[in-house]
């Protein structure tokens, strides 16, 4: 199959969870079927991100990067000219008129099977080439993100953002979900929002995933009472998650065990978490290797208070054989079970407690770090879930065949 990818930025650059998933899930494809992918890129300063996706089998179109801003206090900024906009101001911030010429380009220019959108903020483009057949898949459900930010302050201006924020793409994602002609999820609980939400059936769960053997390469080193978190720090979920936790979670932990510390593995954290560090408390910033730093955690910590879909960071522990404490949010998606394969908390006192316990009990360390592992080797390595990208693939043609002949 031809194929046009429409994507953010080149997921050849592994930063984040959503592009280590992308690039797991299409890169075994690019062998098979000729994929282009349209993405934001500077050609003059990402030689190595155009030639990583190249070598891998991918034809790249770039555009020249937008500013996004990602930071709360710039997104404030944009809340009352979006008041007024139709568009959700987390799909605003990402548009781009140069994308949409560049993408009508393509599509005059070649013959194209399916058009494989591969985030919802994306689907916006979708209005712009409405003759082919679209696929998008979905990371989260979003709108239930900026609900969740909406719970988690008391500022009230913030609650304003979350809450406008959250009904805008509801409409938003309602709309271009039912455009669409199929579409993935990453989890049964999306799956099920999309049921009851949205009124959608035309859907596959595409789950998230790791690469096993990748861990097995690095022996763990881990230090005594020792705290890791994994995630990308320019992204507010993550830096709620890391603010909450110093804040409210740690110092509780330090009171009973003055000797533990804690790694935040992580590009680009803000300042105001920077100014949090102690000599206990570590920031790596951005790193060429995560699976260093991870795998001298004795614990790792996921405490989560927004976001959707699944966690990436969870199997990436599982996968590394690391024990991991997290949220309810925080391990939400995933085939897990509470005091088998993860221990799970969700206040302050008892997330503490729970993070004590553990790092004094090697004994159920070890019980979890088993756990985990087989769960991930039985249902989350890449190897097994990239097919099914393909299989939705044919089931979006045969849609869009099936609606084409029903409106003749």
């Amino acid at each position: 199959m031809n194929i046009l990818v429409l994507d953010e930025w080149l997921p050849s650059v592994h930063d984040s969870g959503k592009s280590i998933r992308t690039f797991q899930l299409l890169a075994p494809l690019a062998k098979q079927h000729r994929i282009t992918y349209l993405a934001h890129c500077d050609s003059a300063t990402e030689k190595e991100n155009v030639r990583k996706m190249e070598d891998a089998g991918f034809e790249v179109a770039g555009v020249p990067r937008i500013s996004i801003y990602n930071s709360i206090p710039k997104i404030l900024l944009g809340v009352v000219p979006s008041l007024f906009h139709p568009l959700p101001i987390s799909v605003r911030r990402h548009f781009s008129n140069n994308y949409v010429l560049a993408l009508q380009k393509l599509v005059r220019k070649k013959h194209f099977d399916l058009v494989h959108i591969e985030w919802s903020h994306y689907a916006v483009y979708g209005s712009y080439i409405n003759t082919l057949p679209q696929f998008i898949c979905t990371h989260n459900v979003e709108y239930l993100s900026w609900q969740r930010f909406a719970k988690t302050t008391w500022n009230p201006f913030k609650i304003m953002l979350g809450i406008h924020e959250a009904q805008k793409l509801y409409r938003f994602e309602k709309e271009y979900y039912q455009k669409a002609d199929y579409l993935s999820v990453v989890s049964n609980d999306d799956a099920q929002r999309l049921r009851n939400d949205f009124g959608l059936g035309n859907f596959c769960i595409i789950p998230n995933g790791v690469t096993i053997a990748a861990y097995d390469e690095i022996e763990n080193t881990p230090k005594p009472n020792h705290l890791v978190y994994c995630g990308s720090m320019d992204v507010f979920v993550n830096q709620d998650a890391v603010g909450w936790f110093i804040r409210s979670i740690f110092p509780l932990i330090l009171k009973k065990n003055p000797a533990v510390t804690l790694t935040v593995i992580g590009r680009n954290p803000p300042e105001k978490l920077l100014k949090l560090q102690t000599n206990q408390i570590h920031f790596t910033g951005s790193i060429s290797d995560v699976r260093l730093p991870l795998k001298e955690g004795c614990l790792a910590i996921v405490p989560l208070r927004i976001g959707g879909g699944s966690r990436l960071k969870i199997l990436e522990a599982f996968a590394a054989k690391i024990p991991v404490l997290s949220t309810t949010i925080g391990a939400e998606g995933l085939n897990i079970e509470n005091n088998k394969n993860i221990v799970l908390a969700d206040t302050p006192a008892l997330f503490a407690d729970n993070c004590i316990e553990l790092l004094r009990d090697s004994q159920k360390r070890t019980q979890l770090i088993q756990s985990g592992r087989k769960l991930v080797e039985e249902q989350y390595d890449w190897s097994r879930i990239s097919p099914l990208v393909e299989t939705a693939w044919a089931k979006t043609v045969d849609l869009f065949n099936a609606k084409f002949r029903k409106s003749q």
